[in-house]
């Protein structure tokens, strides 16, 4: 009788663990095709809304010229022909400050000469080269004659020669006798001028032509930095709301991306300017990436 009551009591323990098991297992059944029901949900709601959204750039635009300070010599210029007579680097260093530094031709027969150039530094961690879009260089100066023209020059790394090729001025600039203003701009070419560092070499000097021997005061010579705020024109066309999170400016050589956070509603069209990218030169393409993953393509030149 004993072991009757023991084999029952085995077999109703076997039971209980079987319905055990068989209820765990219904459990993770359950929350397993739940998981999935759920993740198939939101994939299609994720595939749903990434259909409806629809982002255009329908413009591109440079809309304005923002200039940096003007960075001046921080040592004495080199005085390659002719002479320092009197006067300091330093006042050249601010304009119509009551100082400046007066130079002298020398006589190189026929004619008499003056070259005379300085070394700049651009600030680029304040201004960093992909936001420059030209560089443009200022003297005020006074000369003792108007027998000849003077001339501002770079000295072109490449090419390993002070010049003004690509300069968006190269006839020179004709003095009065009296304070002149005479500035050149660097046009797209800026960058055979400007080394990685930000160094420039800029030279002032005199056309030679000339048979009477002249002075010149230089006021101020400096250089800065031109930079273009850029227009970029978005088009929401779809039925939702969409963020913008990336866009990239793309040409031949390089391709640089940059963070953005703009939200367009549905209908609507956004202006976003930004003064921190440059547009090549040439042809290049703006690819712009939202939160869901679209893309919009626009091509400029």
């Amino acid at each position: 009788m004993r072991t009757i009551t023991g084999l029952r009591l085995r077999r109703d323990r076997r039971g209980v663990s079987n319905i055990i098991v068989v209820v765990l297992s219904l459990v993770i059944i359950i929350a397993i095709v739940s998981n999935v029901v759920l993740w198939s949900y939101q994939m299609n709601q994720l595939d749903w809304e990434k259909i409806r959204e629809n982002v255009k750039i329908s413009n591109v635009t440079r809309v304005s010229a923002t200039r940096s300070p003007w960075f001046v010599v921080q040592s004495e210029y080199t005085v390659n022909t002719g002479s320092r007579v009197s006067g300091a680097y330093e006042d050249t260093q601010v304009a119509d400050d009551g100082g400046w530094e007066t130079f002298q031709e020398e006589e190189t027969p026929p004619t008499y000469r003056l070259d005379v150039n300085g070394t700049f530094t651009l600030d680029l961690s304040s201004y960093p080269l992909w936001s420059v879009s030209t560089v443009e260089i200022q003297l005020r100066y006074g000369a003792s004659d108007a027998g000849e023209n003077w001339y501002l020059k770079a000295y072109n790394w490449t090419a390993n020669e002070f010049s003004d090729s690509g300069f968006n001025s190269t006839t020179g600039h004709t003095p009065t006798t009296g304070w002149d203003n005479y500035a050149v701009n660097l046009t797209d070419q800026w960058r055979s001028y400007v080394q990685d560092d930000g160094t420039m070499r800029v030279e002032v000097c005199d056309e030679g032509n000339e048979a009477v021997r002249m002075t010149v005061d230089i006021d101020f010579l400096g250089v800065r930095i031109v930079f273009s705020e850029i227009r970029f024109t978005f088009r929401n066309e779809g039925a939702l709301t969409f963020h913008l999170v990336s866009l990239w400016i793309i040409n031949s050589t390089d391709h640089e991306r940059y963070d953005i956070n703009a939200i367009v509603n549905s209908g609507e069209t956004l202006n976003y300017i930004r003064d921190d990218i440059s547009l090549p030169t040439g042809q290049y393409a703006v690819k712009v990436v939202t939160e869901r993953g679209n893309i919009a393509v626009y091509l400029g030149s």
